[in-house]
């Protein structure tokens, strides 16, 4: 294996990381529910040796309660569903999935994840959540999402069970290639990270700087080693964006130009969605109304208080408030330059132990993952830092991992 090779995943939901970018000129939002733009999507991930394509899920109807845009062009299809069909056109590239804890039995899971697993030759991933939107409890027949400590004392039981089941596939019949799908885990409170410590064998997370990266991998392999298994068992896939130019002037200059797509409403909308409160109503000119959001928000007050207090402090008006949120979003790294520009980027943090690969969130789809394999893969791979084949055939193996562990949850 090559030395600090960059593991690389594809996080391909909806059409773009972008809220604006299905309205880039190279976007196809017309393709999102056909067969068609999902093969030539995972060929391309496959062309480019990422090591897998992650799809989310989401529980909570859009537009549920009048908390979600309805021009956010985040189309979600069933990620184990699409996976599996994605599997059918590549040979090679890795499939994750994200499914919750809180609504699937561990029988459900164990099913699901066991056809994924045979049908593309060992090469699922299970991105383990435990639902955090409060709009998804109605679609469940309940009134409220079960409190955090709650989900997560279930998710650890869910996990133990599915992986006992899968244990009792290879004992009963022909066994799984990967014993079990690889767990994947993505949550950022104190709560995520001992689950993740505990369970994952690879960890989804933002990281907006080098710093921050560092941080948060010391921090799980400290965790990780805590809990008495081995940290470099374990990688570290923090989320990366990307607007690629001739100059770091021309990229700069396509990343306003993207942005400008959008007007002041969906920027507004946008940050509705995050913040779990409907803004629309509300004047871009005027003043972050930080009392209505508070009071009306369906995620967590503490955390939205964190989030708008310094702007409000500022006298920052709602609409830049809303433009500036798109152009950091959700806190992930957003690189802005040339193709070598961006595989230095790649290898200082790699080298630095920030992370052990990134997972890569186009701007636009398929445009922004075309010029990445087009554009900065060949370089990684000149300089030795990417895979030029696959070593193996299933996920485990493309990620280094040794053969499955107890889960200590």
């Amino acid at each position: 294996m090559m030395e600090k090779q960059i593991h690389l995943w594809a996080f391909l939901q909806g059409i773009g990381f972008f809220p604006s970018g299905w309205m880039h000129e190279r976007a196809r939002p017309e393709g999102v529910f056909s067969m068609d733009y999902y093969a030539r999507v995972a060929k391309l991930a496959e062309q480019g040796c990422f090591d897998a394509i992650v799809f989310g899920d989401q529980l909570q109807s859009r537009g549920a309660g009048g908390h979600t845009p309805e021009r956010m062009a985040m189309p979600t299809l069933d990620p184990v569903s699409l996976l599996t069909a994605m599997a059918a056109v590549t040979d090679h590239v890795g499939l994750v999935a994200t499914v919750s804890t809180s609504y699937n039995t561990p029988e459900m899971l164990a099913e699901r994840f066991g056809a994924m697993e045979r049908i593309s030759g060992g090469r699922a991933g299970w991105n383990i959540v435990t639902t955090a939107h409060p709009a998804t409890a109605p679609n469940f027949g309940e009134d409220d999402l079960p409190p955090k400590d709650e989900r997560y004392r279930r998710a650890k039981e869910v996990v133990a069970k599915a992986c006992e089941l899968w244990s009792a596939m290879d004992r009963e019949g022909p066994m799984l290639p990967q014993g079990r799908p690889v767990l994947v885990q993505a949550g950022q409170s104190p709560d995520g990270r001992d689950f993740a410590a505990r369970t994952a064998e690879a960890i989804f997370c933002p990281a907006a700087n080098i710093e921050a990266g560092i941080d948060f991998r010391n921090d799980l392999r400290s965790r990780v080693a805590d809990v008495g298994r081995n940290p470099d068992g374990v990688r570290i896939m923090p989320g990366l964006s990307c607007v690629l130019g001739g100059s770091e002037e021309e990229a700069r200059a396509t990343h306003a130009a993207i942005l400008d797509l959008a007007d002041d409403a969906l920027a507004i909308e946008y940050l509705s969605e995050s913040l779990g409160c409907d803004l629309t109503a509300f004047d871009p000119l005027g003043m972050i109304p930080v009392e209505t959001i508070l009071d009306q928000t369906i995620l967590p007050r503490a955390d939205i208080a964190r989030a708008i207090t310094p702007a409000q402090e500022k006298g920052t008006p709602l609409g830049a408030f809303a433009a500036n949120f798109m152009r950091h979003p959700r806190g992930h790294n957003v690189f802005l330059g040339t193709p070598e520009q961006m595989a230095d980027m790649m290898i200082e943090w790699r080298d630095a132990g920030a992370c052990d690969g990134f997972t890569l969130q186009p701007s636009y789809m398929p445009g922004g993952l075309e010029d990445f394999v087009e554009q900065v893969v060949p370089i990684l791979q000149k300089r030795g830092r990417l895979r030029t084949e696959y070593p193996g055939t299933t996920l485990r193996e493309t990620l280094g991992l040794s053969a499955r562990e107890a889960v200590t949850a």
